[in-house]
């Protein structure tokens, strides 16, 4: 995989856009039915132009690519129903994918396809598409060889075990530095925040790995921690460990440092599974520093996180509280924050919580240097 097409222009994309610099491959072009075509993809995420075209012209840029990267299943999820309707993109992807396996592309799918018409139409016509792994192979070999999981039950013996997973999951060597990256809600930057931190630590000479919770962290060559794509190949179950498991392999590489990001908010939901879950991952990855992601009218959401990091995740207070320059209310539209609401946020936030720094999410590359500071004198 050398010269890759990425499809559609969503938030998966972008921050593969953004983070180019830190995969094996070359982007040479974004397929988008819908927006910003004729546009740099580079440029509308980071604001300089790479020479990354937006564009419908399939036949042009498939001409110079070895593979085709979807990051979209070809079906509608999330918040683009109404758009998949509007214009007719399960027909569109179907033409791609058809394209690209005449052209004998490799394609690639970072999402699990598990649309049943979609599937069959896969069959027919002889197309394989690949799924990105979640687990690296070594980290399957952990869980087969490391762990005793706990049996299966009914929904309540299933949620208790989540609260016992400390049985197996035993102190760390001290050796390496936990950084746990959370927020109140979903679409505030987490996976921005994270892989800007891994870059800067990186260029700054640390061994770093990161579990991402983007289902394309193999194409950055790094563990995933996307739950829905865990649970297609594993009981839920066996997250927490899975995640334990991730650290232990980042400490026997002689890692410095460790980057989990969570997934969606924090904050249990009405689903008390995946509450339960969210509370044993924290307690099996025991975050060194944590940091925060939070809006700008969620104070008692700001607190509610703090509770649960303080009580569950092994802080007193977190590292920094970040807050974003932009956030997602509809597909592909943005509010952007002005530098004014910015700053004048910032300052709201140092008043009311006792966080040691305060940043844009844009800006968390300021803390590597702190960061380096900071591992020594904390459980190491």
């Amino acid at each position: 995989m050398d010269n890759v097409v990425l499809y559609p222009f969503n938030k998966i994309t972008q921050g593969m856009v953004r983070f180019r610099d830190l995969t094996d491959f070359r982007i040479v072009a974004v397929v988008d039915f819908v927006l910003h075509k004729g546009k740099d993809a580079a440029e509308l995420v980071a604001g300089r132009a790479a020479g990354i075209p937006i564009t419908d012209n399939i036949e042009e840029v498939l001409e110079a690519a070895d593979t085709l990267i979807l990051n979209d299943p070809g079906t509608s999820f999330g918040n683009n129903e109404s758009v998949y309707g509007e214009h007719n993109l399960t027909q569109l992807w179907r033409m791609l994918v058809i394209r690209a396996h005449e052209r004998k592309l490799r394609i690639i799918s970072v999402h699990e396809i598990i649309d049943g018409p979609t599937l069959e139409w896969l069959l027919k016509n002889g197309i394989t598409i690949e799924v990105e792994p979640q687990i690296p192979a070594s980290l399957e070999r952990r869980l087969q060889t490391e762990y005793v999981f706990p049996s299966p039950g009914d929904e309540v013996a299933t949620y208790l075990s989540y609260f016992d997973v400390d049985a197996q999951i035993t102190a760390y060597n001290h050796n390496i530095c936990k950084v746990g990256i959370f927020a109140t809600r979903g679409c505030l930057g987490k996976f921005t925040a994270q892989m800007s931190l891994f870059r800067e630590l990186k260029q700054a000479g640390e061994k770093v790995k990161a579990i991402i919770t983007e289902p394309t962290a193999s194409l950055f060559n790094q563990p995933g921690g996307d739950i829905m794509k865990f649970i297609a190949r594993r009981p839920l179950n066996q997250y927490p460990y899975y995640i334990h498991a991730a650290v232990r392999e980042a400490e026997s590489e002689g890692c410095d440092y460790v980057l989990l990001s969570g997934q969606g908010s924090l904050l249990p939901n009405e689903n008390f599974v995946i509450a339960a879950t969210k509370v044993s991952y924290l307690r099996a990855f025991r975050p060194d520093l944590t940091i925060l992601i939070a809006g700008y009218d969620d104070d008692e959401q700001i607190r509610d996180s703090l509770d649960i990091l303080r009580i569950y995740g092994n802080a007193s207070r977190p590292f920094a509280i970040l807050i974003p320059d932009k956030y997602e209310v509809d597909f592909g539209e943005y509010i952007w924050k002005t530098p004014e609401e910015i700053e004048r946020r910032k300052e709201e936030i140092r008043s009311r919580f006792e966080a040691e720094h305060v940043e844009s999410v844009l800006d968390i590359g300021r803390l590597a240097a702190k960061l380096s500071q900071y591992k020594k004198t904390v459980r190491l």
